[in-house]
């Protein structure tokens, strides 16, 4: 997953605006950077911790000539994952869905369906639940919707693509037949 793919999955699990979400993903990224350059740790609970780290000068080699080169000082960062994530990871904890706090224009949306629906007769079905046996389904973050089974290309993308296999392959037995000719012919 890259950037614009956890902008996409923040604002799809907040109910938050692309925008907002890409501002708060901007931000973190900015808050996490300025702490750790300053020096300082920051741990976030139950995901993990950035550390700050710092590499002396030291005489290294260079591989081409294997003369001594001076290396300098280096700063870095290290992450380290909490107990919590580790768990998760290895499949010891479930993974908690984010809890997420209704904005105004969210709130007010659902009581304006709350009061439509309670105003609406209630429907009984007749119809019986069926069980989908052990079948899980997988959600994969950062990607398109899944084609359903069954659906087609339209028809001029059909089309073209039936014509370009027609004119772009010949059928197997045709090519056997023109290789064996052409064995035949240097021999």
């Amino acid at each position: 997953m890259n950037k614009s793919g956890l902008i996409d999955a923040v604002s799809a699990t907040s109910s938050m605006a692309k925008r907002d979400a890409e501002t708060a993903v901007n931000a973190l990224v900015h808050i996490v950077s300025s702490e750790v350059r300053s020096g300082r740790r920051v741990v976030i609970a139950g995901f993990g911790s950035f550390n700050p780290t710092h590499r002396g000068a030291r005489m290294g080699r260079n591989p081409q000539t294997g003369t001594p080169v001076k290396v300098p000082a280096t700063r870095g960062m290290r992450f380290a994952a909490s107990a919590t994530l580790k768990d998760v990871l290895n499949g010891k904890a479930a993974l908690a869905a984010p809890k997420t706090v209704p904005t105004r224009k969210a709130a007010k949306a659902s009581t304006a369906t709350t009061q439509a629906a309670a105003a609406r007769p209630t429907k009984v079905s007749t119809r019986t639940a069926v069980p989908t046996a052990g079948r899980a389904t997988k959600k994969v973050v950062g990607r398109g919707p899944a084609r359903k089974a069954g659906t087609r290309a339209p028809a001029r993308k059909a089309a073209r693509q039936s014509a370009r296999k027609a004119v772009g392959r010949t059928p197997a037995r045709k090519a056997s037949k023109r290789s064996a000719k052409k064995a035949v012919r240097r021999a």
